[in-house]
């Protein structure tokens, strides 16, 4: 059986300084202050994480900052999904290099692919080092080209094949890939809005975006709902939903993450490599305070 993981894990933010680079230093600070939160893992370089727009050796230069800032407090998921085969092997190689925990990967972008075309290069990924390989599956970028049934089957027979991170909202796909895999794949649920809704489905944990702001309050209601404690998890829910629902109405959602990280932790992730963000508005000081006390149940 693979390492076992599990629990609250931030799809981390990659940090930006003034100079339109990503900030090392304040990588290692987000990282210390999620292990200190007590959160259970990061996923590095994700869509959070700006992956497309970034090079390859800024990625590389990130993912060994999080290990190394970690210093085993926290286990860490590169996700090494690139435009090319050749780019996401050289990727995972390099974070089974610097001591990451586990690799990830989307599908192939932009260019349409078989089934087959996927799988190959999963395929490749989880053949290239002896770390967990953990598919990404986000619904935005990409749909189900087998059906459930066939996509376990496929999944599960992947070298080093550890789970699944799926960010959608479709927990009757999310069950069925649970039901057909069993305990052969460890499900991770991308979609910060069904947190707790998952644990039914069979989530393993969350990763997520705004976990970067709400940690410790989403794997309160988490472990809440996995206890059973499904009134504490429903007030939770509901609260949430709405913050998120309030942020992405607005239509500026990182000017909101920079503003609410640098409210709640003193910590600035300036903003993200345009065109990402280049037309978010600034936000209220007062808004923001506001957002962040409805989660963290202090309104």
């Amino acid at each position: 059986m693979p390492r076992q993981f599990g629990g609250l894990w931030p799809a981390l933010v990659t940090p930006f300084g003034a100079n339109g680079k990503p900030d090392i230093a304040v990588v290692e600070r987000l990282v210390d202050q999620f292990a200190r939160d007590g959160l259970d893992g990061l996923y590095v370089t994700g869509s959070t994480g700006q992956w497309p727009l970034l090079t390859l050796p800024e990625r590389q230069d990130i993912v060994a900052a999080a290990v190394r800032a970690s210093a085993g407090r926290l286990p860490i998921m590169a996700h090494v999904g690139a435009v090319t085969t050749e780019d996401a092997v050289t990727l995972a190689k390099h974070a089974a290099k610097v001591g990451a925990d586990a690799v990830s990967t989307v599908a192939p972008i932009y260019y349409p692919a078989s089934a087959d075309v996927v799988f190959e290069h999963y395929r490749c990924v989880g053949a290239a080092t002896d770390l967990p390989l953990f598919v990404y599956h986000i619904d935005i970028a990409q749909k189900l080209s087998a059906d459930p049934r066939q996509y376990t089957e496929r999944l599960v027979a992947l070298p080093n094949i550890a789970g699944l991170k799926m960010t959608s909202l479709d927990l009757y796909l999310f069950g069925l890939i649970r039901a057909y895999g069993g305990d052969r794949l460890q499900l991770f649920s991308g979609a910060d809005e069904v947190l707790c809704h998952a644990v039914v489905s069979g989530s393993i944990g969350a990763i997520g975006t705004f976990y970067n702001l709400w940690g410790k309050s989403c794997k309160a209601a988490w472990m809440a709902m996995r206890a059973g404690k499904i009134d504490v998890a429903r007030a939770f829910t509901l609260r949430f939903q709405t913050a998120i629902a309030r942020v992405l109405a607005a239509g500026s959602t990182w000017t909101f993450l920079r503003q609410a990280m640098q409210q709640k932790y003193r910590i600035d992730i300036g903003m993200p490599r345009p065109p990402l963000g280049s037309q978010d508005k600034p936000w209220s000081d007062a808004e923001v305070a506001e957002i962040i006390a409805l989660v963290d149940g202090n309104p």
